[in-house]
């Protein structure tokens, strides 16, 4: 995981296109504030990578999907939409998870996680780059995550 001030990033590009496109869109929508508010996010803008964007709820001590692309579902075998970290992730793994996605609603930091074969946990096979981006600041801390899920293509 890397956790970064969005202003001022640790790399030169954050690897896909994709992820770029959305780091990209994401400060145009920010203009001067500290994030954009969910609102000012252009579905249109986002059409072509739609399949791999979330929206999360922040809520107490989790993060809820308030929107999943088809991408995402299809990766994980269900419907995401509704549930919360806590109801799908347990162990090690959900702590590093809420833990990363602390860092973006608490801090105000974008965070990249790449989960390759030399990082997945023994719970967590999955492969993926992950972008999680805060949404609408409200008293120094976003209410939501904007996020992106890059797949490899399958063999």
């Amino acid at each position: 995981m890397v956790a970064f001030d969005p202003l001022d990033p640790p790399f030169d590009r954050l690897g896909p296109e994709r992820l770029e496109r959305v780091f990209s869109l994401w400060h145009h929508w920010r203009g001067d504030k500290p994030a954009p508010r969910r609102a000012e996010v252009d579905p249109a803008a986002l059409r072509a990578l739609l399949p791999q964007i979330f929206i999360l709820d922040v809520e107490e001590d989790d993060f809820r999907f308030r929107l999943v692309g088809e991408a995402v579902n299809e990766r994980y075998d269900h419907r995401l939409k509704g549930h919360s970290l806590r109801d799908l992730l347990n162990g090690a793994v959900l702590d590093e998870t809420l833990h990363e996605h602390r860092q973006c609603v608490e801090r105000l930091q974008a965070v990249l996680v790449h989960n390759g074969l030399d990082t997945a946990s023994h719970d967590d096979r999955s492969i993926y780059t992950r972008l999680l981006l805060p949404l609408e600041v409200v008293g120094g801390t976003a209410r939501h995550i904007l996020g992106m899920m890059e797949f490899p293509a399958a063999a």
